[in-house]
């Protein structure tokens, strides 16, 4: 048997999390196969409020697989955190592990055979090769999986087989995201225009594809934490997408929204979110998120803050989101504030402070931090505690650009001017063999030479 990569070995994280209202059952039916069992050991390992039905659901889950590795990990996992308390209806099952043990290997030189059987004759070989990458996935194995598909893929790129060329692609994004996705990369692949009924019958329809794909870019994107890219794609999903082995509906509506929270302008969210009818239809699968956005948007961030924060357990018991929610949070707060003064010549803080639901030391902190990095260009008065944007003379900066263009224009000018005036004088420049290192080129015209 090849030994599995472990998408069950998620390690422990030192901030436990509280979520006494977690409706687990709820929360992972949307998922499914390895992406469904990573994120109930991450929950686990989390929320002890629901760490033993996490575990007890991912042991189960795992034992309907092929899986030998990960259900061991995770087994051993569960043992050490709950001892005696996980029941002995999911400890480790000797008899379970050495049957699917000795079966996976049995199917394991059975497709290799059958691989090698039929390496000359490219249609039924193909076929074997494809279920032999599904049987390696289904067993946790995703390195090897991957070097199955590299092979695939090669030989459909020497047929130009597109069906085999969709298949390789979508198999090494599974391959890629069983992880975190930050070794998937984001590179469309350009799919056939004319989506014939066979290609529907085995992908999905077409809008389906594109949106899986779509997907695990966003989510490569947010893992890497660039969050504005992220936002872009996730709002260009179809409601199509039906890809329960990456991600949920719901996240989609939940990664899409905080990360253009956190990298949008207001106007850009009104535009990209709320007047958006494809993603809007992800955001009402999610209670109270396009309020929030709303509220968001018309500066009312006091209650957008207050959703935001209710918003905080779930998103940091998200396999994807948790280790970016302090930076993702943080960005909305400051983006709000640099937004919130830009119509002001000055402002209270203490006015701030009651508009963003905090205290005002808080909220002049925040103040601070921002003008020291430039991004709000203002000063902060320590008596009156009020703070007050730098002049800025319109006037001045309208003749300093007209200056800027007209040096620029001169400049321009004068070379094109001394080209003008070599090219009439026959000027050329001799290049000698020693100067050049090689060859002599003969002289260069003026005529050849490229402005100076």
């Amino acid at each position: 048997e090849k030994r599995s990569n472990g998408v069950a070995d998620v390690s422990k994280n030192d901030q436990e999390v509280e979520h006494q209202g977690f409706d687990l059952k709820s929360y992972i039916s949307e998922y499914r196969g390895h992406t469904k069992v990573k994120r109930l050991v991450f929950i686990a390992n989390k929320c002890p409020s629901v760490r033993l039905a996490a575990f007890r659901t991912a042991i189960s889950e795992l034992k309907k697989g092929r899986d030998v590795q990960g259900y061991t990990n995770t087994v051993s996992t569960a043992r050490e955190l709950l001892q005696e308390t996980l029941g002995d209806n999911w400890g480790y099952d000797s008899s379970w592990v050495e049957a699917k043990r000795r079966e996976n290997n049995e199917r394991d030189h059975t497709l290799a055979a059958e691989i090698s059987k039929h390496d000359d004759d490219y249609i039924p070989a193909q076929a074997k090769r494809r279920d032999y990458i599904k049987f390696l996935q289904n067993c946790g194995n995703f390195r090897d999986a991957q070097m199955r598909v590299r092979e695939c893929a090669d030989f459909a790129h020497h047929k130009n087989s597109v069906e085999d060329k969709l298949f390789c692609r979508l198999a090494e994004i599974e391959n890629l995201m069983y992880k975190d996705g930050s070794e998937f990369r984001p590179t469309m692949i350009k799919l056939p225009e004319i989506w014939d009924p066979k290609l529907k019958t085995q992908f999905g329809t077409k809008a389906a594809v594109q949106a899986k794909i779509k997907a695990a870019s966003g989510i490569h994107h947010l893992v890497k934490g660039q969050f504005e890219n992220a936002a872009h794609v996730f709002k260009l999903i179809s409601f199509e997408i039906d890809c329960p082995e990456i991600i949920s509906k719901r996240d989609v509506a939940i990664y899409g929204t905080l990360c253009a929270m956190a990298s949008f302008r207001r106007a850009q969210l009104q535009s990209s979110l709320l007047k958006s009818g494809e993603f809007k239809k992800f955001m009402s699968l999610v209670p109270g998120l396009v309020e929030m956005v709303q509220n968001f948007v018309q500066c009312k961030f006091k209650k957008a803050f207050e959703h935001l924060e209710s918003m905080k357990v779930d998103v940091l018991l998200d396999y994807y989101m948790s280790k970016h929610q302090k930076d993702l949070y943080q960005k909305i707060h400051e983006l709000a504030v640099v937004q919130y003064f830009v119509p002001f010549s000055h402002a209270k803080i203490s006015r701030m402070a009651e508009a963003f639901g905090v205290s005002q030391n808080e909220m002049e902190n925040r103040l601070v931090s921002l003008i020291e990095r430039g991004a709000v260009q203002a000063r902060i008065d320590n008596v009156k505690k009020v703070v007050i944007a730098k002049d800025t003379d319109l006037r001045v900066e309208t003749y300093e650009k007209a200056l800027d263009i007209g040096n620029q224009y001169v400049r321009d000018l004068r070379r094109l001017l001394l080209r003008m005036s070599l090219q009439a004088n026959d000027f050329a420049v001799t290049i000698s063999q020693k100067n050049s290192g090689g060859d002599s080129k003969g002289p260069v015209k003026a005529g050849d030479m490229n402005p100076l």
